[in-house]
């Protein structure tokens, strides 16, 4: 595995979703509900199956136990980038936030997806 490789391309997966959540919440004006969820999931779903996509092309090994690698890395990049950007600046130090089930989905999701993107690489 490329650990560099990992680690930025779960930055930016991290700044994606950053940008996707700041569209769904005060573009669109949704804060949470159903709406919100649905075109939450979706849109984190297609940012992890591009970056995913992106991370394995080229001479990168690929196989089901380096997709769930990448994925933990992409997972604990973002939890980290969280708890110093994320949780200071727009949730008053409450790290409950990582207790949230949607956060949770939302970080089982990406690993899974990038899970089966490195299972079909050959």
């Amino acid at each position: 595995m490329n650990w560099k490789r990992a680690i930025l391309f779960g930055a930016l997966i991290w700044v994606l979703i950053f940008f996707e959540v700041s569209i769904l919440m005060f573009g669109l004006k949704m804060q949470s509900g159903l709406n919100y969820y649905l075109l939450h999931y979706i849109s984190v779903g297609i940012i992890v199956l591009i970056v995913a996509f992106l991370y394995f092309k080229g001479k990168v090994k690929g196989g089901f136990k380096e997709g769930l690698l990448v994925g933990v890395i992409f997972a604990i990049t973002g939890i980290v980038l969280d708890s110093i950007i994320t949780i200071p600046l727009f949730m008053n130090f409450d790290y409950s936030f990582f207790l949230d089930i949607y956060l949770l989905i939302g970080i089982l999701e990406g690993v899974i997806i990038t899970t089966i993107i490195g299972s079909v690489k050959k």
